[in-house]
């Protein structure tokens, strides 16, 4: 060939455009006989091929011009060929005549098969791997030029580029198949998320929550039982808050269910922050749950902690009846899943407990407007005699501990205001003091009133009701008339004074309180325990520490100051100007006994104030004649003195009952609780029983 063609082949533009001729998108042995057929037409021989090679054999990928015997066979043995000398060298291997070469000797078959001339080039790739040959061969002695091994190298080094692109479109196809399926997952993996989310992000109950939360779970992790568990921290114990799935009917594992930490799968997921996968529950590692799961046909689960801010708050769980059923991908996905439910239940949380707080304060705000109305008339404690000395110093020394305190006295000896003086001297005085009157309240309601009820517990329960328990939370609870608690609740309030937990009626959660106890009652306890009336173990746990009021009539020396403070304060409720009580009135007031106590010297005094005229208390305005009267005469009761004392102030008010200016307004009561006590104590206006008479 002369030099000139060979410079014109080897022009770069035109091996470029020859390279992307050949490189096409077509099968790899297309390109490879394109280069061989050109190899034959540019260099004016008979026969090229391209070889690829292992340890022991030479694959012909390419042949263009051989023998007919010899292009039938795809595959040689490589042990004596030209093919494995080019490759081994690593270099260009050039025979003018194959007649006197070492190999002819070895394989005589090369020279019948017209091989004489032979020129290969070894193809290497950049990491060095030689993969084979790309060869020329003549029927004749040749001496190949600069120029033929140079254009033999380009058509090589396109073999090797077509080889090269091969692999790597290969490799390309599949990470490109790796990466959508990657892109996949990970998409569909955040559209559960945001599903889920979603589902979950707007509920404000926990039933609504878990519903979600399930049905959500349900389109990506089969299960036959699902289960949200919340942790409790105060008590270290995990409570069943929702379950879903095929349930048996009752329940091996009821809603509200608990398991201690230790020994649980819970606490385990807890203690070590991460997934739990078991895929056999009946063998080890067991836990508490697993043999309950078992007996619902449940054989294996995955578990995942709901975790907030570093803080684990629960677990959420799946179980399945076949075992094997979870995998880590699975763990995976729930833990994810399990990340948007914690955050929604943290939000839930919060708002019931704000829900609650505001619950309370309403409760609160209710029952103090009711206390302040039921009030005692007097603000602090009227009396400097020995008697009430020595209970003031009992109530400096219990005041400043928790212990449970019982009042004992007389009806109307004041201990509602003793309560008051030792809630107000205690490290509780800035929280709440509540009150319940045991004996005013019906044995069916007193229950709720105690402790609480949910919403739906009986008939008439359309809401949650926070319990004076709850409502005294950090306060002290009062509780009056104790004697009258009916014997199933003191059992119940013994629990509460001992472990400082209960339930509310409806209700499966334990809720803890901290109260500080205060009992009063006018009963003899001691007789009520040996007439089987009251708990010997609830008296005794009541009985810490006992302060008895004594009656008016043993602190005698109390009454003028209680005369004098309840005259002011009378004058001033009802804006007349009334002297201090005259020695004659006073004398005519320690003369009496009392039986009705302070309460009753209340009610007179207040009378006293209404009938006074010109500035002051007349002898005649105390209407406790009776009391004073010889002996042969019947003592008044008390409730004679009261029947008295609403006369005189419905004939002063013209038997007006309400309004402003009504006998209800100035005695301090409501209109309906007036008409009641009127009732009680057969308190007719005359020209209305007259003219039921005219009708009869």
């Amino acid at each position: 060939m002369a030099d000139s063609e060979l410079d014109a082949i080897l022009d770069p533009a035109r091996l470029d455009a020859l390279r992307r001729t050949c490189l096409l998108d077509s099968p790899p042995e297309a390109a490879f006989d394109r280069l061989t057929s050109l190899a034959t037409t540019l260099l004016h021989v008979p026969v090229a091929y391209v070889s690829l090679v292992d340890d022991h054999r030479q694959f012909f990928k390419s042949q263009r011009g051989l023998a007919e015997p010899l292009a039938l066979a795809r595959e040689t043995p490589l042990s004596h060929s030209f093919c494995k000398h080019a490759v081994e060298s690593r270099r260009p291997l050039l025979v003018e005549d194959a007649r006197e070469h070492p190999i002819l000797k070895a394989n005589p078959a090369v020279v019948a098969h017209g091989i004489i001339a032979y020129a290969g080039i070894p193809l290497i790739t950049s990491e060095g791997h030689a993969l084979g040959s790309f060869c020329v061969v003549d029927h004749a002695p040749r001496r190949w030029t600069d120029g033929e091994v140079a254009l033999l190298e380009v058509l090589a080094a396109s073999t090797l580029s077509e080889i090269e692109l091969r692999r790597l479109a290969g490799e390309l196809s599949g990470v490109s198949a790796g990466l959508k399926t990657l892109v996949e997952a990970r998409t569909e993996r955040l559209r559960v998320l945001l599903d889920v989310n979603n589902a979950v992000v707007t509920c404000l109950d926990r039933n609504s929550l878990f519903e979600a939360a399930a049905a959500a779970l349900a389109r990506v992790i089969p299960f036959d039982r699902a289960a949200l568990v919340l942790r409790d921290p105060v008590r270290d114990v995990f409570t069943v808050l929702g379950v879903a799935g095929t349930v048996p009917t009752p329940p091996i594992i009821p809603l509200g269910t608990e398991w201690p930490h230790a020994g649980s799968r819970a606490g385990w997921i807890v203690d070590h922050g991460k997934p739990l996968l078991t895929d056999d529950l009946r063998k080890p590692p067991v836990f508490f749950e697993h043999e309950r799961l078992v007996q619902e046909g449940i054989l294996s689960a995955v578990s995942v902690p709901l975790a907030v801010k570093g803080k684990i708050i629960g677990t959420l769980n799946a179980g399945s009846k076949t075992r094997g059923r979870y995998t880590e991908a699975d763990a995976s996905l729930l833990f994810a899943i399990g990340e948007q439910i914690a955050l929604a239940l943290e939000n839930l949380l919060a708002y019931e407990q704000i829900a609650a707080l505001k619950a309370r304060l309403e409760e609160e705000k209710l029952y103090l407007q009711e206390e302040a109305k039921a009030e005692s008339s007097f603000g602090d404690v009227v009396g400097a005699s020995r008697a009430i000395a020595g209970v003031l110093a009992g109530v400096r020394k219990v005041a400043e501990t928790d212990s449970t305190v019982l009042v004992t006295g007389e009806t109307g000896t004041g201990k509602e205001m003793i309560v008051r003086v030792l809630h107000e001297a205690s490290r509780r005085s800035e929280k709440i003091l509540v009150k319940v009157n045991c004996a005013a309240l019906p044995a069916g309601v007193i229950e709720s009133e105690l402790f609480g009820h949910e919403k739906g517990a009986f008939t008439g329960a359309l809401q949650r009701k926070l319990g004076r328990f709850e409502l005294a939370h950090g306060g002290t609870l009062f509780l009056d008339e104790i004697g009258d608690l009916p014997l199933d609740l003191q059992a119940k309030l013994l629990r509460v004074l001992q472990d400082g937990e209960f339930e509310r009626v409806g209700g499966t959660r334990t809720i803890k309180v901290d109260v500080r106890l205060v009992a009063a009652t006018n009963r003899d306890l001691d007789l009520a325990v040996a007439e089987g009336k009251f708990r010997a173990d609830l008296f005794y746990r009541l009985d810490v520490f006992p302060i008895h009021i004594p009656p008016l009539r043993e602190r005698m020396d109390d009454v003028p100051r209680l005369a004098r403070h309840f005259v002011m304060l009378y004058a001033a409720k009802m804006g007349k100007t009334v002297g201090a009580p005259s020695d004659a009135v006073l004398a005519r007031l320690t003369a009496y006994r009392w039986p009705g106590n302070v309460r009753e010297l209340q009610n007179v005094i207040e009378r006293a104030v209404i009938l006074s005229s010109r500035g002051r208390i007349e002898p005649g305005d105390i209407a406790i004649a009776a009391a004073v009267a010889p002996a042969s005469r019947r003592p008044r009761t008390l409730e004679d003195v009261e029947r008295d004392h609403v006369l005189s102030v419905l004939e002063e008010t013209g038997w007006r009952v309400s309004g402003e200016r009504g006998a209800a307004k100035i005695l301090g009561l409501k209109r309906t609780t007036l008409e009641g006590r009127m009732q009680r104590l057969g308190i007719v206006r005359k020209t209305a029983a007259a003219r039921d008479i005219r009708r009869a």
